[in-house]
Order: structure tokens, then sequence, then C-alpha cells
């Protein structure tokens, strides 16, 4: 498999688009980053399959995911998502 198994071309690198950022010592951190594009679940799959019984689409917004880590707390996974 690829980066992902949205990317059936198996052509990105391992971790493209993955960084790892470190905060400052007052807690503060940026970051900046392409505004990704939206993409759906893979037809036919599983989920595509779940989703049209529901009567629901399988289109996900562009977002970027976060993964934060700390020692001592439990992790949080998060995202944020793009208009449009």
């Amino acid at each position: 498999l690829g980066y992902s198994h949205f990317d059936p071309t198996a052509t990105q690198t391992p971790f493209n688009n993955c960084r790892r950022i470190k905060l400052g010592k007052d807690g503060r951190y940026a970051f900046h980053s392409k505004q990704p594009s939206g993409y759906s679940v893979p037809p036919g799959g599983s989920t595509d399959q779940l989703m049209q019984a529901l009567g629901r689409h399988g289109n996900r917004p562009a977002h970027v995911h976060f993964f934060i880590e700390a020692p001592g707390y439990r992790a949080l996974t998060t995202q944020i998502n793009f208009e449009g």
C-alpha cells in the first residue's frame, strides 16, 4: 500500500504532508499548510455501502488532522475543516 488507501497511485512518499510540531515554552505553536481537497470513501466499499443504506453520502470535507500527545496525558485526535 501507498501513503493511504485514498492514494490509488501509491506515488506519495511515506508520511507525505505529515509533520511533528513542537511547542514553545509558552505553549504556542504555528503551522502552515496547503489547503487539502475533500474526498469520498472508496466507491463500492463497505463504508460506501453503509452510507448508501443510511441514505447519506460518503464525502469528507477538506480537513487537516491533529494528533496531540504529551507525557502524562491521554492522546487527542482532532481535525479542522475548511470551508468550500
